[in-house]
């Protein structure tokens, strides 16, 4: 399938800044785009950890600027201090039990601290570092611009909340095996107790009104929470502890899911109210991309490439759609069937070298999504590269939505296609793959940051590309399910688009999912409402796109010499900055033979 290259304007216009620092520090070489992370929770995780890595150490480079080492070690401190949430999820189980300050004056001296630290990293001599550090210092900086971006000009803690989550997030001290389950449910009736205390935080912060459909998918979040506590958490910690800490924990699990349940209620209460202030506005809008993506291009040339991507993919759906069509397990079947794929996608990677799996050892389970997680349809969670004692990563799918009309549930069940582009997303080549070899990213800022564009991105072009290698031939359906999945991705960019810069409705969202990118009703009104709260899910179609062209410039010098797996092991060897970013480093590593 022809792929259209990034044009240069979206490679290469930076912020001045990272411009330069750049320049510097390879030679150079024309500027590539700085790194950002994600405005959503997204893939949690990473694969097996390597002995002695700390929260604390800095660069694997040969010449470390003193400097900058020290300035970067103190931003990533505070930022783990901050941010429980963030630790817990890298593996740093020091941050287990504590809450992050929601109160205003607390996030009054963040802004605070990331506009200093803004300036103290723009101050940095750029000249002196080296590669390593130079990529730290730009992911760095993006960082902290997109946090002060999301704290300033989005108030995401007055309009968003989902901001919260991490108050009623215990799954975290129950999912993995990383100490024993009784030190576990201590750290866990901490995270609670804590909790509760920052409870009162939430309606103070809370500034109505507020978007209508973020607020609908808040509620289901919070309504899931509330299930969550008094079911799975419930179950999971029955026994644990003399009867004492039984007592203490039960009583303090059921307040917090209470507390949910007021939030539900009163978010029931603040849909009703709601409004369109979701929409980004064009100028917000540019901000996005400059800061999640480094991009500095005109929105018509951005939309241009997402609309003429989306025309290839349907023009190829179409004719795939004449050899095949899609077939649909059970709802009860949907699991078994997954886990299947997953498997057989691993041993593909193996014997056809696609790319080197770092731990043998370590694989995925398959689980159906809990219940506040139910608005994403599949999704990985796995140990965090700082991890030193868990190698469990879990592969969770959604099954419909039981109170949805007969024929809806139906639909909404992936066909057996997209299930199979779906696993290899998600487990093998996808998010469980990238996720080992970010543990083995050369720097603790590497292994702390992840780009949206990088991590969906590469889960996306392993889509394609295992179909490219003759993974699942055998049933020309499976062409079929990656192209709807590539479609879907498609339509994500240019609804996006429409959603915040040029007046378009969730009916018409929802629409183009159906009509352009062949959607069942179900799945369009899901995907449309993620827009509204995740305006940067551009960033499947822009990552993929991206890897594609790297793909072909690699094979382009180095002819013969060309190596699929080589191609990908560099790739994934720098962490998961956006793809400009590292461009010259790939190419360099294929021409020196890795």
């Amino acid at each position: 399938m022809p792929i259209r290259a990034l044009p240069t304007s979206a490679r290469s216009l930076l912020g001045a800044a990272a411009a330069a620092l750049l320049a510097a520090a390879c030679g150079g070489a024309e500027p590539r785009p700085p790194y950002s992370a994600p405005p959503i929770p997204a893939y949690a995780g990473s694969g097996s950890p390597t002995p002695a890595k700390t929260a604390s150490n800095a660069s694997t480079s040969d010449a470390p600027a003193s400097g900058f080492s020290a300035l970067r070690d103190r931003i990533l401190d505070q930022w783990l201090r901050d941010e429980p949430a963030m630790a817990r999820g890298l593996g740093l189980h020091d941050s287990d039990g504590k809450i992050a300050d929601y109160g205003a004056e607390a996030i009054k001296a963040k802004i605070a601290r990331l506009t200093q630290q803004q300036k103290d990293l723009a101050a940095v001599d750029k000249a002196s570092l080296s590669a390593d550090d130079a990529l730290d210092l730009a992911i760095i900086s993006s960082q902290a611009g997109l946090s002060l971006f999301q704290l300033q000009e989005l108030a995401a803690y007055q309009h968003r909340p989902q901001f919260y989550e991490e108050l009623f997030s215990v799954n975290v001290y129950l999912d993995h095996d990383y100490a024993p389950i009784e030190q576990r449910l201590q750290k866990l009736l901490e995270h609670e107790k804590a909790a509760l205390a920052q409870i009162g935080s939430i309606r103070k912060n809370l500034v109505s009104p507020m978007s209508k459909p973020v607020v609908e998918t808040a509620l289901k979040i919070y309504k899931g929470y509330a299930e969550y506590l008094r079911g799975d958490v419930v179950k999971q910690t029955k026994g644990v502890g003399d009867a004492a800490f039984q007592a203490d924990l039960v009583k303090t699990n059921a307040a917090l899911a209470d507390e949910a349940d007021k939030l539900a209620a009163y978010l029931e209460d603040e849909v009703k109210k709601g409004d369109n202030s979701h929409v980004l506005g064009v100028e917000r809008y540019k901000k996005l991309l400059l800061l999640q993506e480094g991009l500095s291009i005109p929105l018509a040339d951005f939309k241009k490439m997402g609309e003429e991507n989306l025309q290839v993919n349907k023009k190829a759906f179409e004719l795939a759609g004449k050899k095949a069509k899609l077939t649909r397990p059970t709802s009860e079947a949907l699991l078994d069937e997954a886990t299947k794929l997953m498997n057989s996608s691993r041993q593909f990677v193996i014997e056809k070298k696609i790319a080197t799996l770092p731990f043998l050892d370590d694989k995925a389970v398959l689980k159906e999504t809990p219940p506040f997680q139910r608005w994403n349809a599949a999704f990985l969670d796995g140990p965090g590269p700082f991890e030193t004692k868990v190698t469990q990563a879990y592969y969770y799918i959604t099954r419909p939505d039981p109170t949805w009309p007969k024929k809806e549930q139906e639909e909404y069940l992936m066909g057996r296609g997209i299930l199979m582009a779906t696993t290899v997303h998600e487990v093998y080549p996808g998010h469980f793959l990238q996720g080992q070899w970010i543990h083995k990213a050369p720097t603790r800022a590497q292994k702390m940051l992840s780009s949206y564009s990088f991590v969906e991105g590469w889960a996306h072009y392993g889509e394609q590309m295992m179909v490219e290698e003759g993974f699942g031939a055998e049933d020309p359906q499976n062409k079929l399910g990656q192209l709807s999945d590539a479609l879907l991705r498609n339509c994500r960019f240019v609804v996006s688009l429409g959603l915040h810069t040029e007046g378009m409705t969730l009916a018409q969202a929802a629409q183009r999912f159906i009509t352009d990118c062949h959607q069942d009703k179900a799945t369009a009104r899901e995907q449309a409402v993620r827009g509204t709260f995740d305006p940067g899910y551009f960033a499947y179609t822009l990552g993929k796109v991206q890897i594609l062209a790297l793909r072909e410039e690699a094979k382009k010098k180095l002819g013969a010499k060309f190596s699929l797996q080589k191609f990908h092991n560099a790739l994934l060897s720098h962490g998961s900055p956006p793809v400009p970013l590292i461009h010259d480093r790939v190419l360099k590593d294929l021409e020196a033979g890795l």
